[in-house]
C-alpha cells in the first residue's frame, strides 16, 4: 500500500475517475443515494445492459481532440499556423508541430484524462456487472474490455509508461489507498494484447454492421496495429532515443489477414473511397471500428471546421489546420487520392463539391473571398506562423472528412470516424510482409489499394515507398506520427520543424499528473 497524501490521492483520482463519479449523480460519496436504482435492480434486460454501454462509447468522441491532434500536428501532415491574431494560443500548436513541447502542454493532459476517463467508465460498468447474472453477460463484458483496451492503446501510443487501472484478473475497482504505479510500456503493451486476445471470441463478428459496436474485427485490427508497432511499443525510450523491442511481423500478418478475410470490403472506385469519409458514411463496408457521430450539438465531428475558412460554408469554419508543402507535393498528380486537398481558389462548400467527384462541380459563381473581400486562394507555401506571419489563405487544406450539409451548430458534422478500416489492414500486412522478406506479397497488397482508386500500379516496393503509400491512403487518420516513429523518421527535420531530440518519440507524462501523484507517476526519459 502506498503512502500518497490525501490531497494527492484526491487530485489523481479526480483526473482518472471524475467521469465515473459524475455518472452517479452524487458528489458527496458519504451520503446515501436518493435513488433506489442499483445495478442489481436496473440490469434486468439486455436492452438495459446495452444502454449502460453508452458512456463507455461516448467517451470515444473525446479522443478525437487531443489524442488526434497530438498524433497529427506533431507530424509532417498537419500544422496549425498562427494567422495574425488567430490560433496563437500561447504557441501550443507550433510547439506541438516543431517538437518543442514541455510536460505542461495542455493537450497532453487533455489526452491523458480523455483516455483514462474511458478506462474509468469501462471499469465502473465491469464492476457493476461482475456479481450479476444478466443477459449476454459474456459478450457485454468482452465488449467493455475491448473498449478499455482501446483506451489503453491510445495511452500506450502517446505516453508509453502509464498506470494500469484494472487488470485481466477481474479486479476492476480502484482503492484510493492502493493506486497502481506507472507500468513500463512493454507491460502496458502486453496487457492490451492479452485483453484483446482474451475477449475476441466472445465478440460479434462484424462491427460496422452491428451499430458501430466493438467486434472481433475491431479486436483484430487493433492487434494488427499493435504487432506492426511492437518494436516501438515494447522498446525502451532513453534520453538518447528508442531502443527497439522484438518485432512481431507474423502476428501482424495473421491479425490483418483475419480482418481482410472478414465481413468487410474495400470501397471500389474513387467516389466510393472518398465517400467513406463523408457525412453519409454510416454503412461504410470498409469501416472496422468507428466513432459514431450525429449532426447535433455535442455529438458531431468537427474536422471540417478545423480546416474550413470562415467563409467556406454557412456559419464559417475555424480556419486553423493545414498541411505543409512537402506533404501536399508528395502526392503525384496521377494519384486520385489527391482530391482530399484544397489548393487554389476556394469555393462555398454548401453550393458545390471542390473535389469534383460527387454532387455539383464548382464554378466561378461558387468562388468565395477572404475577410477583406479579395479572392480566397489557398496557397501551398506559407510562413510557419511565428508572430502571426501566416495569412488566412496560407496553407493547403485537408478536405478528407468533408462538410455535412445537415450539420448541427458549433461544428457538429454527422461523419462517422473510423479509427480502423480495411485499407490499413492491407498496408499493415504489406509492411509486415516486406520487413519479413516477402516483397512480392507486399506489392500485391499495395497495388490492391492503388487499383481501387485508379492510381497506376507499382512494379516494386521498398520501405520508403511503403511509408509513402501509408501517407497517400491514411492522411489525417491519426497514423502519421506512429508511422514516422516506426520508420525512424519522426526526429528528422521537415519544413518548419526544429531538430528534435530522440526521446520525443514519446510524449511526457502531463506535469499536472506528476504533481498530483506525489511521486507515484514517473516521468518519461528526457523530460
Amino acid at each position: 500500500m502506498n503512502t500518497l497524501s490525501t490531497r494527492a490521492r484526491a487530485a489523481l483520482l479526480g483526473a482518472l475517475l471524475a467521469p465515473v463519479f459524475g455518472l452517479a449523480g452524487c458528489t458527496d460519496l458519504t451520503v446515501d443515494p436518493y435513488s433506489a436504482v442499483t445495478p442489481e435492480n436496473f440490469y434486468q434486460t439486455e436492452t438495459e445492459v446495452i444502454a449502460a454501454l453508452s458512456p463507455v462509447y461516448s467517451q470515444l468522441r473525446a479522443t478525437l481532440w487531443a489524442y488526434h491532434n497530438l498524433s497529427q500536428v506533431s507530424s509532417d501532415e498537419t500544422i496549425v499556423p498562427t494567422r495574425g491574431g488567430d490560433w496563437g494560443d500561447g504557441g501550443r500548436w507550433l510547439d506541438m508541430h516543431r517538437h518543442t513541447w514541455s510536460p505542461s502542454l495542455v493537450d497532453l493532459n487533455d489526452a491523458w484524462t480523455a483516455s483514462f476517463a474511458g478506462v474509468a467508465r469501462a471499469n465502473s460498468l465491469l464492476r457493476d456487472l461482475e456479481p450479476l447474472d444478466v443477459p449476454n453477460k459474456a459478450g457485454i463484458v468482452a465488449e467493455v474490455r475491448g473498449l478499455r483496451a482501446f483506451y489503453y492503446y491510445t495511452l500506450l501510443d502517446l505516453f508509453g509508461n502509464v498506470p494500469l487501472i484494472g487488470d485481466e484478473e477481474g479486479e476492476y475497482s480502484v482503492d484510493p489507498d492502493d493506486l497502481p504505479p506507472t507500468e513500463t510500456r512493454e507491460t502496458v503493451f502486453n496487457f492490451v494484447v492479452s485483453e484483446l486476445q482474451a475477449v475476441r471470441t466472445e465478440l460479434p463478428v462484424a462491427g460496422a454492421g452491428n451499430g458501430g459496436r466493438f467486434s472481433q474485427g475491431a479486436a483484430d485490427a487493433i492487434l494488427a496495429n499493435l504487432f506492426i508497432n511492437a518494436p516501438v511499443f515494447t522498446g525502451t525510450v532513453t534520453a538518447s532515443g528508442l531502443q527497439p523491442g522484438a518485432p512481431r511481423y507474423q502476428d501482424a500478418i495473421d491479425a490483418a489477414t483475419r480482418v481482410i478475410n472478414g465481413p468487410y470490403a474495400l470501397n471500389q472506385g474513387l467516389e466510393a473511397w472518398y465517400s467513406q469519409f463523408g457525412p453519409n458514411n454510416q454503412n461504410n463496408a470498409e469501416a472496422v471500428f468507428v466513432v459514431q457521430h450525429l449532426p447535433q450539438d455535442g455529438y458531431g465531428l468537427n474536422f471540417a471546421h478545423r480546416w474550413g475558412h470562415y467563409n467556406s460554408f454557412a456559419g464559417g469554419g475555424w480556419n486553423g489546420f493545414a498541411t505543409i508543402a512537402d506533404t501536399y507535393n508528395a502526392f503525384s498528380e496521377d494519384d486520385p487520392r489527391r482530391v482530399i486537398f484544397l489548393q487554389g481558389q476556394a469555393y462555398n462548400q454548401d453550393q458545390c463539391d471542390p473535389a469534383g467527384i460527387r454532387d455539383r462541380e464548382c464554378t466561378a459563381e461558387d468562388a468565395i473571398n477572404n475577410r477583406a473581400g479579395q479572392p480566397l486562394i489557398f496557397t501551398v507555401d506559407y510562413p510557419n506562423g511565428v508572430n502571426g506571419a501566416a495569412t488566412e489563405a496560407n496553407g493547403v487544406r485537408i478536405n478528407k472528412f468533408n462538410v455535412d450539409p445537415d450539420r448541427g451548430p458549433n461544428g457538429n458534422h454527422g461523419n462517422d470516424y473510423a479509427y480502423f478500416r480495411l485499407g490499413e489492414m492491407y498496408l499493415i500486412r504489406a509492411e509486415a510482409r516486406l520487413r519479413s522478406g516477402d516483397a512480392g506479397g507486399a506489392l500485391t497488397d499495395v497495388n490492391a489499394l492503388r487499383a481501387r482508386v485508379g492510381a497506376p500500379t507499382l512494379t516494386s516496393i521498398d520501405l520508403d515507398g511503403l511509408l509513402a503509400e501509408r501517407l497517400f491512403e491514411l492522411t489525417y487518420e491519426a497514423r502519421r506520427r506512429q508511422d514516422l516513429v516506426r520508420f525512424g523518421r519522426f526526429t528528422d527535420a521537415w519544413s518548419f520543424k526544429d531538430a528534435s531530440q530522440g526521446y520525443r518519440v514519446l510524449f511526457p507524462i502531463p506535469q499536472i499528473q506528476i504533481d498530483a501523484s506525489d511521486g507515484l507517476l514517473q516521468q518519461n526519459a528526457g523530460y
